[in-house]
């Protein structure tokens, strides 16, 4: 298959395969496989079921959801990033450049997405002959996944292009930017047509696969952006009152793999699969020390924030020094420079605890380290939620503060804190809410985004926020060390990042770049 590839302009071909290897550093370049078009590929039932899997398997980039995203996510106050790319830097201090190879990436893959999600809705309508039950589902996944990939834009950089299927028909990718509202309203339109066409769950080896949970999820979100908190409250309700979604009933159940295969609070994520390519977010948040790449890292204002009983969240979210994970064998030699405290008088000693050296912060997030039980490496069916049940219980919890006051939102509080191990709160107010969501949900692309649409409705006030500088551990040799001096947050620029600089090149004025850019 050929679908076309768009920036959202016209530009080239990519085929697509069951799993798509590598970051694609020029896109662009890419030569032509295979024999298919787009409009010979989709003959049969089997080819619409690869096809859809071609949607998903854009997932499995590393400058996409599995990873480069997260970038966004260093901007908050709860994690900072690490590596050799000034692009995330400048990110993370607020100072993004057009130019910038993170803010082109994001967007190329979203509407990779979009494009092989078009392609379905195109043509899955018109095979001839398959089970009607999986043409429905089918088309209900790729309505979602354009959703999703809309939703991830609109996000990032507020207003941007629609391309639908009569804009592919007609050739027509050269469009102008919509406003937010056209932007949503597509969204909108998107899931109510994928909680339709989908199932409520899957068995067998479909799970994993989008169903009316993960449309009724995202809506709520779409909804609590667009400030829709009746809208938010009424699809919220429905999953969190249904059983197919219920709460896991460890809150490390979510992370560990031998739990997430019949996880039904994972209504959305990254489902890798051992020995069929790599869990990104598995290589790229995993502590160096232990295979990883670790470019992402919880600071000590994240980790003051857990409640003094709050142990279970906080010790399947953050490693610290000295902490271990199940079947991590790799023995690592103790330095000088690691000898102090609990490693005092260990120098040259093996450990295969995580080493301070290794993460700039003295922390790692552990949600999405797993290690294979054999112990031979890092464990690629992991699986990387991106919605869960419980972000849904607290959004319904905080439209129900914002409309009904303190207390509104105690219910579907404390069913999260009763998970957690910790007592109920009566009365909970905004701010109470702010906590739960910050900690429930620490390390997983959602406290920026949270603290960007409290800011725009004067709930929070970012400026306090970024003006404190991100620190280290207090442990030598961090010593609280500022990792992150103190940000400047400016409205109503930094709501959104730029768009690439080379889309808007490529429009010839169709496009034009966001202000303040």
């Amino acid at each position: 298959m050929k679908p076309k590839y768009y920036l959202p302009l016209a530009a080239g071909i990519i085929s697509v395969a069951v799993i798509m290897a590598g970051c694609v550093k020029q896109p662009l370049d890419t030569a032509p496989v295979g024999n298919y078009t787009t409009q010979n590929f989709w003959r049969d039932q089997t080819d619409v079921l690869a096809g859809i899997a071609g949607i998903y398997n854009i997932m499995f980039q590393e400058d996409g959801v599995g990873h480069g995203n997260y970038v966004f996510e260093d901007q908050s106050d709860d994690i900072s990033v690490d590596g050799d790319h000034a692009d995330y830097w400048r990110i993370e201090s607020f100072n993004p450049l057009a130019s910038d190879y993170q803010i082109r990436t994001t967007w190329i893959f979203a509407y990779e997405q979009i494009a092989r999600a078009n392609n379905a809705i195109i043509y899955v309508p018109q095979v001839p002959v398959m089970d009607e039950a999986i043409r429905n589902r089918s088309l209900g996944e790729a309505y979602f996944l354009r959703a999703h990939a809309y939703y991830t834009l609109q996000t990032i950089y507020g207003e941007v292009p629609l391309i639908l299927e009569e804009n592919v028909l007609n050739g027509e990718y050269n469009q102008p930017k919509k406003t937010e509202e056209e932007v949503r309203v597509q969204i909108e339109a998107d899931l109510l047509k994928a909680a339709d066409l989908l199932p409520e769950t899957y068995g067998g080896e479909d799970k994993g696969r989008v169903h009316k949970g993960a449309a009724w999820a995202l809506l709520t979100k779409l909804y609590m952006t667009w400030e829709k908190l009746d809208k938010a409250q009424e699809y919220g309700q429905k999953v969190i009152t249904n059983a197919n979604y219920a709460l896991a009933p460890e809150y490390s159940d979510n992370f560990i793999v031998d739990k997430q295969i019949n996880n039904s609070e994972i209504l959305f994520g990254i489902w890798s699969k051992d020995g069929f390519g790599s869990a990104v977010a598995n290589i790229y948040f995993t502590n160096r020390a232990w295979g990883g790449w670790g470019f992402h890292h919880p600071t000590q204002n994240f980790v003051d924030a857990f409640e003094a009983g709050d142990t279970k969240r906080k010790e399947a979210t953050v490693l610290a020094v000295g902490d271990s994970i199940p079947n991590q064998n790799q023995m690592i030699e103790i330095s000088d420079k690691d000898a102090y405290q609990m490693f005092a008088g260990k120098e040259g000693q093996l450990t295969g605890r995580m080493l301070p050296s290794q993460s700039p912060t003295g922390y790692s997030i552990r949600k999405y380290t797993g290690f294979k039980a054999d112990g031979s490496g890092l464990d690629f069916s992991i699986k990387q939620p991106l919605l869960r049940t419980a972000d849904i219980y607290l959004l319904v919890a905080e439209a129900k503060i914002r409309t009904s006051g303190p207390g509104a939102g105690d219910a579907e509080i404390n069913v999260v804190r009763k998970r957690a191990g910790l007592g109920e709160i009566s009365g909970a107010t905004f701010t109470d809410l702010v906590h739960e969501r910050r900690v429930e949900l620490g390390g997983e692309n959602v406290r920026h985004f949270d603290l960007l649409r409290w800011d725009k409705k004067q709930l929070v006030n970012l400026d306090t926020i970024v003006n404190k500088p991100k620190a280290a551990s207090p442990l030598q040799p961090y010593n609280g060390t500022v990792i992150v001096p103190a940000r400047t947050f400016t409205r109503p620029k930094n709501y959104y990042q730029p768009i690439p600089q080379s889309i808007v090149d490529q429009s010839k004025g169709i496009i034009t770049q966001n202000p303040n850019y």
